[in-house]
């Protein structure tokens, strides 16, 4: 399994021949949730297939073109986390859609050294990354940080967003965070046939990833040999993630009048906003994260360039790890509607929601300490481990902000919605960190319906095969529907912006993790 890249260093390039994207196609894989389900529940079976109708970019005339992110430069246990410069896009991409709209149909992502050489998660860890191509259509400005939208969000932060010019701009930019952490590189990015993320006169680049350097320097391979770690990490012993990458709060941490403090970024404000139920169960599992009293780790303690160590370790100092971020998107021309003959693509909007809304993230307590003690949240399993659950509740249009949107404050509400009452769900692919992910299911309250139920598949460490076989790292294969008969995929779900929706996400808790996710992160097409 491996990316076909040409290693050319440089801002971008492009595909001459139609791309042939993974080697090995049938690698990717699209849980099949089709399977009925009954009063006792969804199939523990649903199957993880592989659909190359879909994931074979060659065979359905794909081009591609290729970006570069500037370079990253961290010390062991450094976050790097910052919007990074504009990268303009490949000139003949611009010059061919300057006055025309590109369809995006798929990416593909890594992380690379100066030679080529795919770096594993376990030594730079992706936390996640927003990405973002900008057309003429839209400027970059700095916009207040929502929750709904953004991630370490706390009152007064702003951050650099693309904001469309006008109310009126339909396609100005487009947004990448679909499955967009850990476990990115082997979870499939892509649509099915006549399905696109849709931008007009495309002309730059924007990254913002979320790196953790966790590379023991005095390990020469691959394979994963953990380096120093507070004492506030909650990895076990042998574990095979380092854990610092759960971003613990180090004795470099304080809080300090309501705020975080700390000897690497100053003073910022706590500002974790844990719904009440039915929005989220956090707040009635007494979740650590919900309180700063309490709050032992995750993104309010590892803002950009914060090192994730305590005071008295500083191994390798000099040592720096240096790399790039690659991404790779498949586009086409997209053709608008003309003498009766329909689109050649439909927009795919974003469509996302945390099951630990507003939190942004929340804790996995050790499950031997909080069984019993957290309102049901923590079961102990038939061999001995423990497994800890949260839900949320919610309609479909809070996905997009449908009735607080402002879109000169996020791109997300560039007035697209008006006279639309719902959507058709295309893309479901959800956020759920390695590497104690059990799985995550979305439910239509309303009619019981299962939509998507995803099982993280765990890397076995074969990385001299499979490169980006990082072992006890997940894959998380996404939900995908068409109404294509020829792909061979589940009919599209109907989904009015009133239907009631149900997220249920299930961690391991046999050990602690602080920073865990459970969001949708989806895509749909409007219907009128």
């Amino acid at each position: 399994l491996g990316l076909i890249f040409s290693w050319t260093i440089g801002g971008g390039g492009r595909g001459s021949e139609v791309s042939r994207g993974w080697e090995v196609p049938a690698h990717y894989h699209i849980h099949d949730n089709r399977e009925r389900v009954d009063d006792r529940g969804p199939d523990p079976q649903i199957a993880c297939t592989p659909w190359i109708q879909v994931t074979d970019y060659a065979s359905r005339s794909m081009n591609y073109f290729d970006v570069w992110s500037p370079e990253i430069s961290t010390r062991y246990g450094e976050v790097f986390w910052t919007m990074m410069d504009p990268v303009a896009l490949p000139p003949d991409v611009v010059e061919q859609f300057k006055d025309g709209t590109i369809a995006i149909t798929g990416y593909e992502m890594d992380q690379l050294d100066g030679d080529g050489n795919s770096i594993p998660y376990n030594r730079a860890y992706n936390h996640h990354y927003m990405a973002y191509i900008v057309g003429e259509g839209a400027d970059m400005a700095m916009v207040d940080c929502h929750a709904s939208h953004d991630h370490g969000c706390y009152e007064g932060k702003k951050v650099l967003r693309p904001v469309p010019k006008s109310e009126n701009e339909q396609f100005s930019n487009t947004f990448f965070s679909e499955g967009n952490g850990g476990e990115s590189r082997k979870s499939f990015h892509g649509y099915p046939n006549g399905y696109a993320q849709l931008i007009s006169s495309p002309k730059e680049f924007h990254l913002e990833p979320m790196q953790i350097d966790t590379w023991n320097r005095d390990n020469p391979s691959l394979e994963f040999v953990a380096g120093p770690e507070p004492a506030a990490s909650q990895a076990p012993p042998g574990a095979s993630y380092s854990g610092i990458l759960e971003c613990p709060c180090t004795d470099r941490i304080s809080k300090v009048n309501g705020s975080i403090c700390s000897d690497d970024f100053g003073c910022l404000p706590f500002n974790l906003a844990c719904l009440e139920e039915p929005g989220s169960t956090l707040i009635s599992n007494g979740n650590k994260i919900c309180n700063l009293d309490t709050y032992n780790g995750g993104q309010q303690c590892c803002p950009h360039q914060s090192i994730l160590l305590d005071r008295d370790q500083n191994p390798w100092p000099d040592v720096k790890q240096t790399y790039r971020l690659k991404f790779r998107f498949y586009y086409q021309a997209y053709v608008p509607t003309a003498d009766r003959v329909s689109a050649s693509h439909q927009d795919l909007r974003r469509l996302y929601w945390q099951t630990e809304a507003w939190a942004g993230e929340y804790d996995i307590p050790p499950g031997a300490e909080s069984y019993g003690h957290d309102d049901g949240a923590t079961a102990m399993t038939d061999d001995g481990q423990y497994t800890y659950t949260i839900t949320s509740e919610w309609t479909a249009g809070e996905m997009i902000d449908l009735d607080d949107c402002d879109w000169r404050n996020t791109s997300a509400c560039s007035g697209q919605y008006k006279d639309s009452e719902g959507v058709y769900m295309v893309y479901a692919g959800g956020h759920c960190h390695a590497p104690n992910c059990v799985s995550i299911e979305l439910w239509n309250q309303d009619t019981g319906e299962l939509y998507c139920r995803q099982l993280p598949m765990f890397g076995k460490g074969d990385i001299t095969n499979d490169k980006f076989d990082d072992k006890g790292y997940a894959t998380l294969p996404p939900c995908v529907w068409s109404d294509d008969a020829s792909e061979d995929l589940p009919t599209r779900p109907r989904v009015p912006f009133d239907a009631k929706l149900y997220s249920v996400a299930v961690q391991n808790s046999t050990y602690g993790h602080t920073g865990q996710m459970a969001s949708w992160q989806m895509r749909g097409a409007l219907y009128y």
